[in-house]
């Protein structure tokens, strides 16, 4: 067997019996000490901070926020390898429900109530493990998930999502699977933020600049005829969680390529403006650490 695979069990065994204090105190300082270490993540972060704060890249507060979003990142990734071991009656009663106008769940009712399923897209924020975790535990629910070279170390962190009662859609044959589902009226998740290219992306605007990110989640609504729902878990402090979604958004029938184009362009920015919402009040709470503006736009400071 491989040696990923071992370590990876070994330090899930580990994390099922260190404090979660412990934990997290752990892996924020491994993940801290890899955002000082790291030069050129370090500067690519405190880029994408200076947008989303408009401050200048050398500004204290950007160095700020840029340095503490790795460190929270490091008490997400200690909840992934803990993840065989969370209890979920103890993570719904420990989570607080910010929805505006609803509950979460109401919201997921909603988007399904046309019958066409309805597409969860979600972020590289707080933790989208554990807000897949939840929305399963009340919904027939799949995500798209990456798959890992090593087969023995993928089956085994793929195996930890669907013993929460995630089922997993790999990457490279997502469009068949995801289109299947919605046609079931199930729910499936996507982690919507990936900077694309010009030519290969859909423009969008975001905290006032323009930029490029994947089509796939729009596109992939609007053929099945499904509703797009917002969501997202972060972190409070201490042991608190926070959900929140956002009202469903229904897709419009199109005819001909133009009107397609369009409506997926409507339908990604209402995602983005989602997730700006979100990461404006939070900002720590997002982990992008690949750049997310194209370099034209220009670096501030």
């Amino acid at each position: 067997m491989s040696s990923l695979y071992w370590l990876a069990r070994g330090g899930i065994a580990l994390a099922g019996k260190t404090p979660r204090p412990m934990r997290y105190a752990l892996s924020s300082g491994l993940s801290s000490a890899s955002y000082l270490g790291w030069r050129s993540k370090r500067l690519v972060t405190r880029q994408n901070m200076s947008k989303v704060l408009c401050l200048p890249v050398s500004d204290p507060r950007v160095r700020r926020a840029a340095f503490l979003s790795w460190g929270n990142y490091g008490r997400t990734a200690s909840d992934l390898i803990y993840f065989p071991h969370m209890n979920m009656n103890e993570i719904d009663a420990r989570t607080q429900d910010m929805t505006q106008g609803g509950t979460w769940r109401e919201f997921v009712r909603q988007g399904l109530e046309p019958g066409n399923g309805t597409v969860i897209a979600t972020a590289h924020f707080g933790s989208w493990d554990i807000a897949g975790a939840m929305v399963a535990r009340y919904f027939p629910m799949s995500a798209i998930v990456e798959t890992f070279k090593d087969q023995q170390f993928n089956d085994l962190m793929q195996g930890h999502r669907l013993a929460k009662k995630v089922g997993v859609i790999p990457m490279e044959s997502a469009p068949r699977q995801v289109l299947r589902d919605l046609h079931q009226n199930k729910v499936v998740a996507i982690v919507a933020d990936r900077p694309m290219t010009r030519e290969t992306g859909v423009e969008i605007t975001f905290f006032g600049h323009t930029t490029y990110v994947p089509a796939g989640p729009a596109a992939l609504a609007l053929k099945a005829g499904a509703t797009i729902l917002p969501g997202f878990v972060w972190y409070g402090r201490k042991k608190q969680l926070f959900v929140r979604a956002f009202p469903p958004i229904s897709t419009q029938p199109v005819t001909g390529l133009e009107e397609r184009n369009r409506e997926i362009a409507r339908l990604t920015q209402g995602i983005y403006n989602a997730l700006e919402e979100m990461v404006r009040e939070w900002p720590t709470q997002w982990f992008m650490f690949r750049p997310f503006w194209p370099a034209e736009d220009g670096a501030q400071g």
